[in-house]
């Protein structure tokens, strides 16, 4: 596992590189886990991006705040089409448990669950394209 400060547009991140697999990356962001295919056969034009690793005792450190309080949506980490919906309304979910399947570049990536949660509301439903930051389910702690 490699940490690194990620510097996007100005805003800072911690990212935790947990593992490539062929041409997929899963990676965390304040304890919220995103698995993503990486397409290096095009490139648009770039953001502003910079990339530090931090220092190992920073790395394996998780934000007590980020623990504490779960955000109330689940939003798509990446463009695509809905190819599963692995929750309904009501439905208690564990942390790591698959809340949707988002299909991207020929690859299925399960949308997970950053906590344990209860599911509000589902917002997507199978075969519905999608933008990257849509919202997928709307969530409350369990």
């Amino acid at each position: 596992m490699s940490a690194y400060s990620v510097t996007i547009n100005g805003q800072n991140f911690t990212v935790i590189l947990k593992r490539r697999i062929g041409s997929s990356v899963t990676f965390t962001i304040d304890d919220r886990e995103y698995t993503v295919p990486v397409d290096t056969s095009h490139r648009r034009s770039p953001a502003e991006i910079s990339i530090q690793p931090l220092p190992k005792e920073r790395a394996g450190r998780s934000s007590s705040s980020s623990q504490a309080t779960l955000p109330p949506e689940v939003k798509a980490p990446l463009p695509g089409i809905i190819s599963d919906v692995k929750v309904t309304e009501g439905d208690t979910v564990v942390a790591g448990g698959t809340l949707v399947v988002i299909e991207a570049m020929k690859m299925e990536n399960p949308i997970k669950a950053p906590a344990d949660l209860r599911v509000t509301k589902v917002h997507v439903k199978k075969s519905q394209e999608i933008a990257h930051g849509a919202l997928l389910v709307s969530v409350e702690p369990a």
